[in-house]
């Protein structure tokens, strides 16, 4: 199977304007999911960029839509996929000779590539990860990459912000025996209780 690749283009923007309210921002938003085709949203940490400019931002990839009559429905229902990109291979807080450290241990841009590439291959019909907004198990792993659908970005105010959409790991049930927490916390109204009592005798004994 031959996949053709129409030309893509990416953008360094600041991360205001992926959720910024005005009506410059959310024009340019909207017309990124109306007009052309938005492929990916890469959320970049705070520091990339230093000692130049230190504010966080992000990477919109983005293309000219299959064909200039494509059908609006047939565009929402297409998915914009989303990377948050929490190390970037250099310490975000150095400055050593003009520039930031190597950190190599903690480098997320291999990941990142690697399901790009994944993403790429399949036409960018299968995004990689889960669904925004899924719940996911108690003590599963952070996710680095999830995806949503361009409907759910109109119906949010065209937000492209990542945590916007992002999925939650569920909390962990506590391993307590509940009827033995609520025997504590008895114990402790009993306590407070009788304390109270010995206050008011000694308040009523001085008056």
């Amino acid at each position: 199977q031959v996949v053709v690749q129409l030309p893509r283009r990416g953008e360094v923007v600041p991360e205001g304007l992926l959720f910024g309210s005005t009506s410059a921002h959310v024009e340019l938003r909207r017309k990124l999911i109306e007009d052309y085709e938005l492929l990916a949203v890469v959320s970049l940490p705070a520091g990339v960029f230093k000692p130049y400019a230190g504010v966080k931002t992000g990477v919109l990839v983005f293309r000219r839509p299959e064909s200039a009559g494509k059908e609006k429905k047939e565009k929402k229902q297409g998915k914009v996929w989303f990377y948050e990109v929490r190390n970037d291979g250099f310490d975000p807080d150095k400055i050593q000779g003009g520039g930031r450290p190597e950190t190599p241990e903690k480098n997320d841009i291999p990941d990142l590539l690697a399901r790009w590439t994944e993403y790429r291959t399949s036409g960018f019909k299968k995004a990689p990860g889960v669904e925004g907004g899924t719940l996911l198990k108690a003590e599963s792993e952070d996710p680095r990459c999830w995806w949503t659908t361009a409907k759910a970005i109109v119906e949010n105010d065209y937000n492209l912000a990542a945590g916007r959409y992002k999925p939650q790991v569920a909390e962990k049930a506590p391993e307590e025996d509940p009827a033995q927490l609520i025997r504590e916390v008895l114990e402790t109204e009993r306590e407070i209780e009788g304390g109270l009592e010995k206050l008011l005798k000694e308040v009523e004994a001085g008056e």
